[in-house]
């Protein structure tokens, strides 16, 4: 599977734990955007069938994993956001813009479950 597919899917699950966690956690609404925007961007170079099945599990997920509490939320945010900078260090050209601009987001996420 390519990087840009990989990085589609991603950002489907990405989008959807986030949109599940912001049901219970409003704090989580901003990062759910920012996902959404990052799944967007992949869409320009790949599509695949799976995208809307991968964010409805990941969205349903999501929420479950918010009936544990938040400190379950921020412990596979840091997970998730940590292998999402991982992926896109290793994958992409970080003087890129748009995955400078993304990878930012990515560790503004990551600093939600470390810091707070």
């Amino acid at each position: 599977m390519d990087k840009y597919k990989l990085g589609l899917l991603g950002e489907a699950g990405a989008a959807g734990l986030d949109r599940g966690f912001s049901i219970r956690y409003k704090v989580f609404y901003e990062s759910y955007l920012n996902e959404v925007s990052h799944w967007k961007y992949f869409q320009k170079y790949s599509r695949s069938f799976l995208e809307k099945p991968v964010y409805y599990a990941f969205s349903i997920l999501g929420f479950v994993i918010s009936l544990f509490g938040i400190e379950a939320v921020k412990k596979v945010n840091e997970i998730v956001e940590r292998n999402a900078i991982d992926f896109y260090k290793i994958n992409f050209n970080e003087s890129n813009e748009d995955i400078k601009r993304i990878l930012e987001d990515e560790e503004k996420h990551f600093s939600m479950s470390v810091d707070a």
